[in-house]
């Protein structure tokens, strides 16, 4: 379960979702000879080593510690298993509320964010060196004057969100519904952001198992094929200084998507759009949906008040799982992890009837990734 205070420390968070997903796979731990994690901006690594030891995993041929978002360790992993580099990668992400991170952890001595393991000045090449919400609230402002985008279409993705996230017994605001109107209420930090438009810290860890589809079929669970997987780089990669092509990664992306697994978004049964921001997540849906600078209309034909949730054309959810507003923020692990259950028919209560295919987009320009994934 991810929560504000898990009382571990991020490693043994790792360590947990690793051993968690070993179990569920079905496979003996022996056979794992594949880790991939992945360096975070504002965490100290979880290294494959320091896994690979606290578990007793000693025939490790191959490992990665890849770029963000999280979902990259899953495309590392996927590209081990094709090429021959292993035969059965774990692929983890782990997040702790470090001080950097959230004001409310800046009181709690074990909290504080270990210099020198990271970057915790956030100054590095690619890393944001003026502060992630002021790209977003410069984004934002300008889609509005572009579009005539309103505040009530970030509401529709944050409200869909949360309300989702109610039937996720691990998410952290599964017992806090949101409504419009105490959307529109929240008083807002710099327009037309609140902090309902961004993820919440939290400590947790996620884990998958990836191997080929042939092992997979002989597995005790129904396996997830990945028929698609793209990142989208277009140029001018500082996103905080030149926000507004983010865009045209996103779009990048979802084009060569389609084009690898020769579905289209109206193939897709459910999508798990990315939200740090709900800014981001709103272009997302503009690429993946091909509506750019038509969402405002797009968001309000697909909104369902009395829900108080959207479907796309009328039946394709969005974040069943509450996303990183609703579940908390694993930087886009959790869209992988719940296609994955949905996809093989366990996500509990809010399994979706008959879902084949599912869409999963990770990150923001220059730091995204998708995928195309599909029941086995």
């Amino acid at each position: 379960m991810l929560s504000r205070d898990a009382g571990r420390s991020v490693g043994a968070l790792a360590c947990d979702a690793v051993r968690a997903a070993i179990h569920d796979s079905g496979v003996d731990r022996s056979v794992i000879n594949g880790l991939a994690g992945i360096y975070s901006t504002d965490q100290p690594t979880v290294w494959p080593g320091y896994v690979a030891e606290s578990l007793g995993l000693r025939d490790i041929v191959w490992s990665s510690c890849s770029a963000p978002p999280s979902g990259n360790t899953l495309m590392e992993g996927v590209t081990a298993v094709a090429s021959g580099a292993c035969e059965y990668a774990v692929c983890y992400h782990a997040k702790f509320r470090w001080d950097t991170v959230s004001s409310a952890a800046r009181k709690d001595p074990l909290r504080k964010a270990p210099r020198g393991a990271f970057d915790p000045g956030l100054s590095m090449p690619l890393v944001e060196p003026v502060g992630v919400p002021n790209g977003m609230f410069a984004a934002m402002r300008r889609h509005m004057h572009d579009y005539g985008t309103r505040r009530e279409h970030l509401g529709m993705i944050v409200v869909n969100n949360r309300n989702w996230a109610c039937e996720n017994e691990e998410a952290v605001f599964r017992d806090m519904p949101l409504s419009m109107e105490q959307y529109l209420a929240a008083p807002q930090i710099l327009p037309p952001l609140t902090a309902l438009d961004m993820d919440m810290p939290i400590d947790g860890a996620m884990a998958v198992v990836v191997t080929s589809a042939e092992r997979a079929a002989d597995l005790p669970h129904r396996p997830v094929i990945v028929d698609g997987f793209a990142n989208g780089i277009t140029g001018g990669s500082d996103f905080f200084f030149k926000p507004f092509d983010t865009y045209h990664s996103y779009r990048l992306l979802i084009e060569r998507l389609w084009k690898m697994s020769g579905y289209s978004i109206d193939d897709m049964d459910l999508v798990n759009i990315y939200d740090g921001f709900s800014s981001l997540a709103l272009e997302w849906i503009e690429a993946a949906f091909g509506v750019r600078g038509e969402v405002g209309g797009f968001l309000e034909d697909s909104w369902n008040a009395a829900e108080g949730k959207l479907r796309f054309k009328g039946r394709i959810p969005m974040s069943t799982h509450g996303g990183n507003l609703g579940e908390g923020r694993v930087q886009g692990f959790g869209h992988v992890l719940e296609a994955a259950r949905q996809l093989r028919g366990t996500a509990g209560t809010r399994q979706l009837s008959n879902a084949r295919l599912a869409l999963v987009t990770n990150g923001n320009n220059p730091v995204n990734a998708g995928f195309v994934l599909r029941a086995g």
